[in-house]
């Protein structure tokens, strides 16, 4: 999943990928869907099929836009193997219950990277945050080492880079 995908080239060459079997773009916003629509019309255009799948008499990339709230995923339980969630998580309302859904969605041994603007940002349209702040809510999700769970592979890493928050997770 490329969630918040915006004009989908992370899905998009995810999609070229051998690596990923299917991807799905998800945006809550109706105009960067449809750049992201637009956006691999050009590439079908360029006839590159090195990941592509027969769809009738026609190849086309693994690869599904959806519109949808990262707060409120249309998937079910541990479903995913990885999620991207590139410098946006700053853009959604309700960060919390988007980590939390991410967790939800996430197979065991599930994959989450994310990046965002760290503060000293001010909060004025969007929320910013410090890289304490991320950790905390990963944990919060669900995310990083249970010290109850002896068999879990889970991990949690937040680091930063320059303006950059990054959140590197497995479920």
């Amino acid at each position: 999943l490329d969630l918040s995908c915006g004009t989908g080239f992370v899905a998009t060459r995810m999609a070229k990928s051998p690596l990923f079997q299917y991807v799905f773009g998800l945006d809550y916003s109706f105009q960067m869907l449809n750049e992201a629509v637009n956006s691999v019309a050009n590439f079908e255009r360029e006839r590159d099929t090195s990941n592509t799948q027969p769809v009738g008499n026609k190849e086309q990339l693994p690869l599904c836009w959806i519109r949808g709230d990262a707060g409120s995923l249309p998937f079910r339980d541990n479903v995913l193997d990885a999620i991207h969630w590139g410098a946006a998580m700053h853009c959604v309302p309700d960060v919390e219950k988007a980590l939390a859904e991410t967790y939800r969605v996430l197979k065991p041994g599930g994959k989450l990277y994310a990046t965002t603007f760290l503060r000293p940002f001010p909060d004025i349209v969007f929320r910013f945050f410090t890289l304490e702040e991320m950790e905390d809510l990963a944990n919060e999700a669900g995310f990083g080492a249970n010290p109850n769970d002896k068999k879990s592979s889970s991990f949690l890493q937040v680091e930063g880079r320059g303006v950059y928050g990054i959140l590197r997770a497995m479920k």
